[in-house]
C-alpha cells in the first residue's frame, strides 16, 4: 500500500499535527488548566489527562515524520545518483537526514517530558524540535535549489521559492520566540502566579502573547514545509523490503523475494535441491 500512496504522508502530517494540538488544547481549556488565549503549545499538554494524550499524539507524529524524513533522504539520494551532483550535496543530504532524526527525537522529548515536571529535558526537546528543524529546512532548501532539474520531478521554481519564504518566516518567528520568552518571564506573571494562567492584566503579558503565537507559528510552518514534499513524492515508488533466506550449511541464498504478508513466496527453492544443482554445474 505504501508503495504507491506514500506521497500522501506529507499532507497527512500537515493535517495531523494541527489537529493534535487542537485536541489537547480543547481538553486543557475545558479542564481550566490553561488560559484560552494562545497558551504555549506544551502548556496544553502538561497536566493530566491532556498530558497523556499530548505525549501519545506527538510520539505518533514523530514516527510519521521519521518515515517522511527517511523517504526524502532516499529520494534525494536516488536523484543524485542519476544526475551526478557536486559531492557536497551528498554530504548536505546526509546532514539533513541526521538533523531530521534529531528533530523527531526532540518532538518525542517534548511530548514525554512536560515543562512543569522536567523542564531541562523539555527545553532540550524544544530546541531540537524547533531550532534543529529550522536547520533541516535550510538544508532541504539548499538541496532543492541546487538540484539539477529532471523531467516531472515536482521540484518547480514555485516550490523552491515557497520553501525559501517558509525558511525566512520561520527564522523571524524563532527569533521572536527566543527573545520574548525570557523577557516575558522576567516581567511576570507576578509572585504566586502560574504561567499556565497568564492573564492580560498581569505584567509581561504582551511579550508572552507574541512568544506563544510565535511558537504555534513555528510548529505550523514546519509541517507546512513537510507538505511541500507532496508533489515530488508523487514521482517515484517505494518497494517493500526484500527478504533473502540464507542456508547456513551451504552458504547459498535459496529464496529472494519482496516481503509480503499477503502473498506466499513463489521463488522458494529447496536448499538441498539448490545445493545439488550448484554441484552439477561444477
Amino acid at each position: 500500500m505504501l508503495e504507491t500512496t506514500h506521497h500522501w504522508l506529507p499532507i497527512i502530517i500537515a493535517v495531523y499535527v494541527p489537529v493534535s494540538f487542537v485536541i489537547t488544547y480543547s481538553i486543557a481549556v475545558k479542564n481550566k488548566h490553561v488560559e484560552p488565549v494562545f497558551p504555549y503549545v506544551s502548556y496544553t499538554g502538561t497536566i493530566p489527562p491532556e498530558s497523556c494524550v499530548f505525549g501519545q499524539l506527538l510520539n505518533i507524529g514523530a514516527a510519521l515524520a521519521g518515515v517522511i524524513i527517511y523517504t526524502r533522504y532516499r529520494q534525494i539520494l536516488y536523484h543524485f545518483e542519476q544526475n551526478s551532483p557536486a559531492k557536497y550535496l551528498l554530504h548536505i543530504n546526509t546532514a539533513a537526514f541526521i538533523t531530521g532524526l534529531l528533530t523527531i527525537f526532540g518532538v518525542s522529548l517534548v511530548g514525554n517530558f512536560q515543562a512543569t515536571n522536567i523542564l531541562e529535558v523539555h527545553l532540550l526537546g524544544a530546541f531540537l524540535a524547533f531550532g534543529v528543524s529550522f536547520v533541516y529546512m535550510i538544508l532541504q532548501t539548499i538541496i532543492s535549489c541546487k538540484s539539477v532539474p529532471s523531467e516531472n520531478d515536482g521540484n518547480s521554481p514555485c516550490i523552491k521559492g515557497f520553501r525559501i519564504v517558509l525558511c525566512v518566516v520561520d527564522l523571524v518567528v524563532l527569533i521572536l520566540l527566543g527573545i520574548l520568552t525570557p523577557v516575558a518571564i522576567s516581567k511576570g506573571p507576578g509572585p504566586g502566579k502560574s504561567r499556565l494562567h497568564w492573564s492580560a492584566d498581569e505584567p509581561g503579558y504582551a511579550e508572552h502573547l507574541v512568544a506563544t503565537i510565535s511558537e504555534w507559528l513555528v510548529a505550523f510552518i514546519t509541517v507546512i514545509y513537510f507538505a511541500t514534499f507532496y508533489k515530488e513524492f508523487k514521482h517515484f515508488r517505494m518497494k517493500p523490503p526484500e527478504v533473502i533466506y540464507y542456508n547456513e550449511q551451504t552458504g547459498i541464498d535459496w529464496c529472494s523475494c519482496s516481503f509480503s504478508i499477503f502473498n506466499k513466496c513463489s521463488s522458494v527453492v529447496n536448499p538441498v535441491e539448490n545445493q545439488a544443482t550448484e554441484e552439477a554445474k561444477k
